[in-house]
Order: C-alpha cells, then structure tokens, then sequence
C-alpha cells in the first residue's frame, strides 16, 4: 500500500473516530456503564474494605479505563445498524474494518481521557506513581485491548443495542471478581486461579500495583507484553466475526 493511500485511510479513521466521539460519548448510556457503575462498585468496595479513596485509587483507575473503554463499542455497530446509517456509511469509500478501527480509536481515546483525569486528581491528593512511564503505557494499551473486546460482542447480528449490552455485562462482570481487583489473585479458589489468567483486567490491575508500588505478581513489562498480545487477539477477533455478520445486520 502506498503512501498516499496509508494516509488517507488513516485520515478516515480520524474522521469516524471524531463522529462516534460526538454522537456516543458523554451521553446516558455511557455516563451510566462506563462512568457511574465504575465509581459505585469502588465506593462499595472502599466502604467495605475500610480503605481510605486514596489507597484504593489504582483499583478505581483499573476499573474506569475497563469499563468507559468497553462500553460504547459493543453498541456502536448495532445501533448504526438500527439507524440505517451503516449502510450509508459503507456506501462511502471506506470498509468495515475502517469503521470498526475507528470506532475502536474513539473508544480508546476516552478511556484514555478519564483514567488520565483520575491520575492527576490523584497528584493532587498526594498519590503519586512511582513509574508513571509504565503507568501511561499501560493506560493506553489497556484502553485499546478493552476497546477492541468490546467490539467482539458486537459482532451479534443483532440491530438492538441491548443485546450486546446484556452480552458484553455478562462478561465484563464476573471478569473483576477474578483479576485480583478486589480479591488478591493468591487467595482465589484453585479453580479460580486459571480464569484469572485470561482475563485483561488482571494484567492491568497488576500493573496498575506496581506502578502505585504496591505488591504485583508480574513485571510491568510483562503484563504490557500481555496487554499487547491480548490487543492483537481481540482485534482480529473484533474485524473477523463483524466482517462475518455484517450482511445479516444490512
């Protein structure tokens, strides 16, 4: 591919990206799912643990940047469906992969955005990373990866948000009671332990510690390898089952 057409889809994943920024986020369903529920199960969590706001505020980031990552892109595509606009958007010269990537980058950027804004209300409280290279890094590939899951349970060949929502919280739910967000991955069940394993979250909470300098069970570098890796699956995942079922949503 050259140049030229490099960037010019480049550019129109930009212009996707900025109309989903505008038309999804901010709004109800996302201040709800990826905003609100986040800070509930936080308060719960601090309330029931005896934990001051401060000491828990990597849980807290850990918690935003999976659920505000994750919570458009399982809706975006059935709800472009459901509008019709789907099929405007494919009758331009871009593919479905370009929407999907940047309905991805949208979703990314704000989950980038808000777990920014926790780390710097934490500056100003006094709870400063001690690796903050390592906690950018992770921030950034975390919100991707969870952009990108989000997108696989979008793949449903449904034109109802709801579907997907359902699809994609009975996934995303369970996933922190074993990431070691709450509960320490050394004292889950045996059988347990192996769902930790393959969960995203984990490796970003586990980050997370050990960039606060709290007790992590990884490297740094190897939970972002792992974050990386998981990225790469769950994108190829998200473009090859929505190319799969988008002829059933038109």
């Amino acid at each position: 591919m050259r140049f030229e057409e490099i960037r010019q889809c480049l550019y129109k994943i930009w212009v996707l990206c900025l109309k989903d920024m505008k038309l999804y986020y901010f709004k109800g369903p996302t201040i709800v799912m990826g905003i609100l529920m986040p800070l509930f199960i936080w308060l719960a969590f601090v309330v029931g643990k005896g934990f001051s706001s401060t000491e828990s505020l990597p849980t807290l980031i850990a918690l935003a940047s999976f659920f505000v990552s994750s919570a458009i892109t399982p809706i975006v595509m059935p709800w472009e469906a459901r509008q019709k606009s789907l099929e405007m958007l494919l009758s331009k010269p871009v593919t479905v992969y370009i929407v999907l990537l940047g309905t991805a980058l949208a979703s990314s950027l704000f989950g980038i955005f808000i777990s920014s804004a926790l780390v710097i209300i934490g500056l100003l409280l006094n709870v400063v990373p001690r690796d903050l290279i390592s906690l950018a890094l992770g921030i950034a590939v975390s919100s991707l990866c969870y952009s990108f899951m989000g997108l696989v349970f979008s793949a449903i060949p449904s034109d109802v948000p709801a579907d997907a929502v359902m699809l994609s919280s009975a996934v995303r739910l369970p996933l922190i009671f074993v990431s070691g967000i709450f509960v320490p991955i050394p004292s889950l069940p045996h059988y347990v332990k192996p769902l930790a394993f393959i969960s995203p979250l984990t490796y970003f909470s586990d980050l997370i510690k050990n960039a606060y300098g709290y007790s992590s069970l990884l490297p740094s570098s190897t939970d972002v390898i792992v974050l990386l890796l998981l990225t790469i699956i769950f994108m190829v995942a998200a473009l090859a089952t929505n190319k799969r079922t988008l002829m059933r949503r038109l």
